[in-house]
């Protein structure tokens, strides 16, 4: 799909490395663990509303009001994993190109 009529055939808007694509993963990750300090500080009192309530809500019912951290703790390590993931191809492609 052509975002613009000139685009060429073979665009990619973003040809990034798998170091930098680790680097973004692990800001995910630390962003999920700062929402789950966050809501370990300032628990939720009643259960969600909203686009993504549907998954809180099961959080919520599972864990109590404690369902957000656990939420925000299980996105941050499957964040971190992918960041690890990534810099393991990262480090794999420098030391075949050596």
């Amino acid at each position: 799909m052509k975002i613009w009529r000139g685009q060429p055939d073979n665009f990619q808007p973003f040809p990034l490395s798998p170091k930098e694509k680790g680097h973004i993963w692990l800001a995910f990750s630390g962003l999920s663990f700062l929402s789950a300090a966050n809501s370990y500080m300032w628990p939720a009192s009643s259960a969600a509303t909203g686009r993504w309530a549907w998954i809180h809500n099961i959080f919520y019912s599972q864990f109590g009001s404690s369902g957000d951290l656990v939420l925000y703790v299980v996105a941050g390590s499957a964040f971190l994993l992918a960041a690890l993931s990534q810099y393991g191809k990262a480090s794999v492609i420098t030391s075949k190109s050596q």
